[in-house]
């Protein structure tokens, strides 16, 4: 269902958009850090951090692609060295674009299990965007549950091949 240049989902589908989009940028993180390992610099592709609260209760937080480390080896053992949020070198190339930092996902008011993904022109990242929800909307909407994931998982595997 398209809503004022939106694609609205439901829960389920929304999850799996979500997931399909952070898969992808993990994978362009990996790539990011196999070409710049030369500097001896990592942008840390998830962080979690886990916070308890009063009465046992505990909050977890993902950070994709926020942090910045070195490596080091002491004693056999690798060690992640915090280095900073921003960009070592100024001679690194960008990393890339976080893809849930361009959109924005609203609930329907009148229908509490749907929601609508907007994106941000951004270009190329938009046009993943785009493409990446056109193709869960599809698999979520003709298909089984059971089978969304693989449906996504095949669909994706075109992209930049067509």
């Amino acid at each position: 269902m398209l809503s004022e240049d939106g694609l609205c989902f439901n829960s389920f589908c929304m999850n799996m958009l979500i997931g399909a989009l952070l898969d992808y940028y993990r994978q362009q993180l990996y790539s990011y850090n196999s070409l710049i390992k030369r500097y001896n610099v990592y942008l840390k592709p998830l962080h979690i951090v886990v916070k308890k609260g009063l009465k046992g209760s505990k909050k977890v937080y993902y950070y994709f692609g926020k942090y910045w480390y070195r490596l080091e080896v002491s004693n056999s053992k690798l060690k992640w060295i915090y280095i900073g949020k921003e960009k070592p070198f100024d001679y690194l190339p960008d990393p890339p674009i976080n893809p849930l930092l361009i959109i924005e996902v609203k609930r329907v008011q009148d229908k509490p299990d749907t929601l609508c993904v907007y994106i941000e022109n951004f270009g190329e990242v938009s046009e993943l965007i785009s493409y990446v929800a056109k193709i869960v909307y599809v698999c979520c909407h003709e298909l089984k549950k059971h089978v969304v994931k693989s449906c996504i998982e095949n669909e994706l595997k075109n992209y930049g091949s067509s």
